[in-house]
């Protein structure tokens, strides 16, 4: 791919220390913005859920039609932001998150419910757009510093905003009222990118794989829904069948174009990479135990445990307030990962990373009648998580090359949100079937068969992390 540098002007203005950092700080709290809205909807789900008269399994669709349209708009977004400008794409994205939070924000039904949140796709895509706009703008130890804090704001944002989501429901008398504060904010956010962030330097030339972001779309889509209908239509029966026959060819399609196609949506020959494929193996387990177990989290501490024998009834403000500590270590553990790298190394840090989520997860399967052991699990699957998110960006940027950031990442983010998708729709199949009999309510076997594959694969996260190559660039 060729790269071109355009000479400073309106669209890459050049930038003196100070105006860097406040570039840094405005994409800072587009990133907290985003990691708020990301952390109300868990918080909010269950009382969302009842109002529409959705049963629990199919509320994991609600995350999974998010992460499915991420799945596609991450590579899309990042392949255009190389091409025609970061701040360009960023703009569109934030639109398009606009409009999915009003229609989120309506949601008269459960399928304008689905349309909003697919809407919201592009949200995912806003961080790997950021990455590629700080790198072409800072040095090697500056990026590394901007990336942490973005995800730092990621991740905290993602934390404090179930406890917004929380104490907005008991002030406002509806869960609808509440949704439409951060359809509002999301106006705020697109002045800020509109008018406040530069336009990136460095462009890519080529072309928009449009038949691939077709393809993988096509294929996502039939594998999940056929994932998440099996429990009910049969796993033999016809429509399932269809639906995985046509995910398979879809997908081998896929494959079959992105390796013949000069620019594709995603780069199969840079995802396998030895520096960079297990990274891109311990992204996509890491959205299965990140992703698709909130949904089943919420709905187990929300349901009334004097009628089930498990759940504690908490309301929105009491999910919040137990599942704070998840972000609030995700976020320390950002601050002093940096740090961590240059003591133990990129591929050790995502070890350890693994190694505490599955610690987290036995610890819930062991003991979960109580809200002190949840708040013990979220502190230590938080560090988990918050080493891990900060560790990966990082190897991937060190391990690709420099005109190759957005997609690199987009990668990524990409394989990250898949696995959350596909987890989703595993985790609704498993409370669709595992239910009181008579009922479409899981049991509490069904919860803790989530959590046993999500202690599975954090597991895998620890262990691509050790056969991570180290890149030639690089000392770790």
């Amino acid at each position: 791919m060729l790269r071109t540098q355009p000479t400073a002007g309106a669209d890459a203005p050049g930038l003196d220390g100070a105006r860097v950092a406040a570039v840094v700080g405005f994409l800072v709290f587009v990133e907290l913005t985003s990691g708020i809205i990301q952390g109300m909807m868990p918080a909010l789900l269950p009382e969302l859920g009842s109002v529409l008269h959705v049963s629990a399994g199919d509320l994991n669709w609600v995350n999974a039609a998010q992460l499915l349209a991420a799945a596609v708009s991450v590579p899309l977004f990042g392949r255009l932001g190389d091409m025609y400008g970061h701040r360009r794409l960023l703009r569109i994205a934030v639109l398009c998150l606009a409009a999915g939070s009003v229609l989120v924000a309506l949601s008269p039904s459960f399928e304008v419910l689905l349309v909003g949140r697919v809407l919201q796709g592009p949200l995912a895509a806003l961080l790997p757009l950021e990455i590629g706009l700080v790198r072409d703008r800072l040095d090697t130890a500056g990026g590394r510093s901007a990336i942490a804090m973005l995800v730092g704001a990621l991740t905290f944002g993602a934390s404090a905003g179930m406890v917004v989501a929380g104490l907005l429901r008991q002030a406002i008398s509806s869960v609808h009222g509440v949704l439409w504060i951060p359809a509002a904010v999301t106006v705020l956010c697109a002045g800020v990118v509109f008018f406040l962030v530069p336009e990136s330097k460095v462009r890519a030339q080529g072309k928009v794989d449009w038949v691939g972001a077709g393809l993988l779309s096509v294929g996502l889509a039939t594998l999940l829904l056929g994932i998440s209908q099996g429990p009910k239509w049969g796993w033999t029966d016809a429509y399932t069948m269809t639906l995985f026959a046509v995910a398979a060819l879809t997908l081998v399609a896929w494959v079959l174009v992105e390796l013949r196609v000069a620019e594709p949506i995603v780069d199969i020959r840079l995802s396998v990479r030895r520096t960079l494929f297990p990274v891109y193996a311990a992204s996509f387990l890491l959205g299965t135990a990140l992703f698709g177990a909130q949904t089943a989290a919420v709905l187990f501490v929300s349901s009334p445990g004097d009628k089930l024998g498990y759940g504690f009834g908490y309301d929105a403000l009491g999910i919040a307030w137990l599942m704070l500590p998840s972000g609030v270590m995700a976020f320390v553990a950002s601050l002093f990962a940096s740090r961590l790298f240059k003591l133990l190394g990129g591929r050790a840090v995502l070890a350890v990373s693994g190694v505490l989520m599955a610690i987290g997860y036995v610890f819930l399967i062991e003991g979960h009648d109580k809200p002190w052991q949840f708040v013990v699990v979220n502190i230590i699957n938080g560090l988990g998580v918050g080493l891990a998110l900060s560790a990966m960006p990082v190897l991937i940027v060190e391990s690709s090359p420099q005109e190759r950031t957005s997609i690199a990442t987009g990668i990524y983010n990409t394989a990250k949100t898949v696995g959350g998708s596909v987890a989703g729709a595993i985790f609704a199949a498993i409370l669709t079937a595992i239910t009181f009999k008579g009922t479409e309510i899981p049991t509490i076997h069904a919860y803790t068969t989530v959590w046993w594959c999500c202690a599975g694969v954090s597991i895998l996260v620890a262990v691509s992390a050790t056969v991570v190559a180290r890149p030639r660039s690089s000392v770790d």
